[in-house]
């Protein structure tokens, strides 16, 4: 316990010294003492406790002005909800309808999940993270008012998508024993490296991995980056699911149509292995179960800021204080007037 005003416990030292050495003198007059019997046994202790409980009051309020509080500490500030990153794809094959269609269907999630933390990023030849996960509806909807086609390059690149979505949802917990290329470097193998697996095993050791997931917004062709099977991989092995909602190309994608149709394929595979599902924006039924999915994850604790404070400790030594003065009141008025 600490005191946010300590100087002002010197009056004790005083008041200490007075209690010692006060000596009062009190009587009570009666016409005749032929009635009065001087206090004996439980009577005469309580009225001798006068003194002491007045002293008491005093000590107390004293403690009271001097504000007393607990040290420092820290609180989380949390809420049940879930921490969700949507990846949209802003390559040149979404030009006009495409992306026009993503940002209505990302408008109306965001606006559905109030109580849930939810980021944005883009992608096209590279990708970059627009919001960290947040529950400020505004911040999101005019980033989203901001998002163009071909913002971060023509191609299309959904590996990077994925994983720069990925380190959205866990940047916090990386701190300096992970980075963020080390972490990519340890993906883009045939296999995930022991660098990878000891990120895994970290993050469920601090139980970060509850309530999370991916939504992909895109038309699951891509021609550029790392193949969107290796994040996913790392995403299954999380236990995290990932979903996308498939929009339709608005201009040409670069990509032959039987290569085209293969990787929309192996997407829809490795999707579906994490758990998650692979649904068509142009069926709104599909849409609404995509939201229906959503909402039926359980839900569980989110930190939202840890934030250090104090506690205030004056109002014990305050309540302390008006006991122990009704109590001298009471002696010296009532109590030693009894019969």
């Amino acid at each position: 316990m600490t005191f946010a005003n300590p100087l002002l416990l010197l009056i004790l030292v005083p008041f200490g010294f007075l209690c010692l050495f006060w000596r009062e003198k009190k009587f009570l007059g009666y016409s005749s003492l032929f009635c009065v019997k001087e206090p004996a046994g439980f009577r005469k202790t309580v009225a001798r406790l006068n003194k002491p409980v007045f002293f008491g009051a005093v000590f107390f309020a004293v403690v009271a002005i001097a504000h007393p509080q607990t040290r420092y500490y820290q609180e989380e500030i949390t809420l049940q909800g879930r921490e969700i990153v949507l990846a949209v794809d802003t390559s040149f094959s979404m030009t006009g309808t495409a992306i026009e269609t993503i940002k209505k269907i990302v408008g109306d999630f965001i606006k559905k999940r109030p109580n849930d933390l939810i980021g944005i990023t883009i992608f096209g030849t590279d990708a970059a993270l627009i919001v960290m996960p947040t529950m400020e509806t505004q911040l999101l909807e005019k980033s989203l008012e901001r998002v163009q086609a071909s913002q971060v390059g023509y191609q299309t690149s959904i590996g990077e998508g994925l994983f720069t979505s990925l380190a959205a949802l866990f940047e916090k917990e990386m701190g300096k024993q992970f980075t963020i290329k080390e972490l990519r470097n340890s993906i883009n193998k045939e296999y995930l490296s022991d660098y990878a697996i000891s990120f895994v095993k970290e993050m469920e050791k601090r139980q970060a991995l509850k309530n999370k997931l991916i939504v992909l917004f895109t038309d699951g062709i891509y021609n550029i980056g790392i193949s969107p099977t290796r994040p996913l991989r790392l995403l299954k092995r999380m236990g995290i699911k990932a979903y996308v909602v498939a929009v339709k190309a608005s201009d040409v994608t670069g990509v032959d149509p039987e290569v085209a149709a293969q990787h929309i394929e192996e997407l829809k595979e490795a999707v579906e292995s994490t758990g998650g599902r692979y649904y068509h924006a142009e069926n709104f039924e599909e849409v609404a179960k995509f939201y229906n999915e959503i909402d039926s994850m359980e839900k569980d604790k989110i930190i939202i800021e840890t934030v250090t404070k104090r506690k205030d400790l004056h109002l014990y030594p305050t309540f302390a204080s008006i006991v122990l003065l009704l109590a001298a009141i009471f002696i010296e008025h009532v109590w030693i007037r009894i019969p």
